[in-house]
C-alpha cells in the first residue's frame, strides 16, 4: 500500500498551509471541550502559524502524497511555549494539529513518533507538552501522563484550559514508545 502522507520539516514557505490547517482543524475539533466564547477569543490566536516555529528545524508538517496538502503539523522545541527556559535534556511538544478530515489515519501519532525521535536524537530524554483538553486522551495514549491542569494566557484577558503532560523518552525503543493501538488521532498541544 502506498504511503498516504510524508512527513517533512516545516518551513516558513509552509506558514499559509499551516495556517489553513489550525484553521481547519481547531474550530471543528474544540468545540466540544471548550465554551464558545472562549473559542471566539482564542481561535485569532490558536490558529495563525507561528514563523519562529516553522523556522526551527524541529517542527514538522504531514503532507499528502497525492495532493500534496498539509495534513497535520506539530513538532517540538527546547523552549517551553510559556517562553521559559526548560531543564538540562527537556522538550517540549508545539502546536500540533491534524486535519479533520484525515483523522484516525495515523497523521498525529507520526508527527508525535518522528518529533520524539528527532528529540532524542538531539539528547532530550523528557518530553512535555500544553494539550489542550480535547487532546489529553491522544498524549495519555501514547505514554504521556497528566502533571495538572493549567491555563494558558494568549492575550489580556483570554485564559485557555490545557493539561500540562509529560513522558521519558528514555529507556524505551522507537518501534515500542510511540505504538499506541487505538489512541485517538487529533488536535494536540496547545501553541
Amino acid at each position: 500500500m502506498p504511503d498516504l502522507f510524508q512527513i517533512r520539516p516545516a518551513t516558513p514557505d509552509d506558514r499559509l498551509q499551516v495556517t489553513q490547517l489550525f484553521r481547519r482543524s481547531y474550530p471543528r475539533l474544540l468545540p466540544r471541550d471548550y465554551a464558545p466564547r472562549l473559542l471566539r477569543d482564542a481561535l485569532p490566536v490558536i490558529t495563525t502559524a507561528q514563523p519562529a516555529l516553522l523556522a526551527c528545524g524541529t517542527y514538522f508538517v504531514a503532507v499528502c502524497c497525492q495532493s500534496g496538502a498539509v495534513v497535520g503539523a506539530g513538532g517540538w522545541t527546547d523552549i517551553s511555549p510559556t517562553r521559559g527556559v526548560s531543564g538540562t535534556g527537556q522538550g517540549h511538544m508545539r502546536h500540533m494539529a491534524t486535519d479533520p478530515g484525515w483523522l484516525r489515519r495515523g497523521v498525529a501519532r507520526a508527527l508525535l513518533r518522528h518529533s520524539c525521535a528527532s528529540a532524542w536524537a538531539q539528547g532530550i530524554t523528557r518530553m512535555t507538552c500544553m494539550s489542550t483538553l480535547t487532546a489529553r486522551r491522544f498524549y495519555a495514549a501514547m505514554g504521556f501522563h497528566e502533571q495538572g491542569e493549567v491555563e494558558l494566557t494568549l492575550a489580556p484577558g483570554v485564559h485557555f484550559p490545557a493539561v500540562q503532560m509529560a513522558r521519558d523518552l528514555a529507556g524505551t525503543g522507537d518501534d515500542d514508545l510511540y505504538h499506541a493501538a487505538g489512541a485517538p488521532d487529533g488536535v494536540g498541544s496547545a501553541r
